[in-house]
């Protein structure tokens, strides 16, 4: 039987799920990784539950993160389920609907 990774983070520890869940992190597509600008600054957990708290997106390959959010207190990239980053099915971002993708509405 395999269990579960555990995560440590802010003085509580918890399985990999749960704090994916309860941070509201965003989880990562291989297949379609997220568009969003360089120095966006994220909150990434890998598969072993190591969090990196605040590093920016042109410093980390999100392929080998399993979640992800931006931190708190700037502005968030633009939502898109196309390209990865929105979990709502209706929202194209500013990249993905120039490239064409609405064109067919």
């Amino acid at each position: 039987m395999h269990s579960a990774p555990i995560v440590q983070h802010d003085g509580m520890t918890m399985p990999l799920d749960t704090f994916i869940d309860c941070y509201r992190l965003i989880r990562v597509n291989p297949y379609a990784l997220p568009s969003m600008a360089s120095d966006t600054r994220l909150m990434t957990v890998d598969r072993c539950g190591t969090v990196m708290e605040d590093c920016r997106a042109n410093q980390i390959d999100l392929r080998d993160c399993i979640a992800f959010r931006p931190v708190d207190g700037q502005q968030e990239h633009e939502p898109c389920f196309d390209c990865g980053t929105s979990t709502d099915e209706g929202e194209f971002c500013e990249s993905c609907a120039e490239e064409g993708y609405l064109s067919g509405f």
